[in-house]
Formats: C-alpha cells, sequence, structure tokens
C-alpha cells in the first residue's frame, strides 16, 4: 500500500491546538483507533504517539490525570513495570514528536 493509499484510508485531518490541520489516525465510532483489532494491527510499525502511551506528559501531570485516563483504557496498569527513567525516555519521545501538519504536506498526499 502507498502513504498516499494508507493516508486515505487510515487517516484523517485534525485540527491541532494551534488551529493547524495536522493528519491523525482515524477513530472507530467507539473511539478506538482504526488499527485497533483486539490489539494493534500496525504494532511494529506504531507512530510515536502510540508507542509512548500512556506516558505523555499531559498524562503523568499528576495522579488524578493518570487514574482518569485508566478509567477508559484497559491496558493501563497492567503488563510490565517501567523504570522512572524509561518513562522518561519516553516522555520526551512524546514531546519531541512534531505532528505532520497539512501546510507541510500540501501537494504530497
Amino acid at each position: 500500500m502507498s502513504v498516499r493509499e494508507f493516508v486515505g484510508v487510515y487517516c484523517r485531518w485534525a485540527q491541532y491546538d494551534d488551529g493547524e490541520l495536522v493528519l491523525s489516525l482515524k477513530e472507530k465510532t467507539n473511539c478506538d483507533c482504526i488499527l485497533w483489532d483486539g490489539g494493534c494491527s500496525a504494532y511494529g510499525a506504531r507512530p510515536v504517539q502510540c508507542s509512548t502511551f500512556p506516558f505523555w506528559s499531559w498524562i503523568l501531570k499528576d495522579r488524578g490525570q493518570w487514574e482518569a485516563c485508566a478509567e477508559s483504557c484497559p491496558g493501563m496498569g497492567t503488563g510490565r513495570l517501567w523504570t522512572k527513567d524509561e518513562i522518561e525516555r519516553e516522555r520526551k519521545k512524546y514531546e519531541q514528536n512534531l505532528p505532520l501538519r497539512k501546510t507541510d504536506l500540501d501537494g504530497e498526499l
């Protein structure tokens, strides 16, 4: 599948915090990612946003935020324990990840 085909089938343009349009994976009607089918169907090639979840800055901000997110994510609080250094590495990857902006990709997709 070409990049253009993948974007056409699995992605949408979403408004970002600054008002610009950025490329985003589509969601199913229940808000699950379009690539979720009892597990991630693109696990080995998932984007940084997915691979760093739930170690996003705003989720790690405080216990209440973490617990609120965990209520809707059955995977949070399960699996192996991560060290503080590992979590910090994932948080930094998330913060350094820049979305693909429509203005940067005009004519390419």
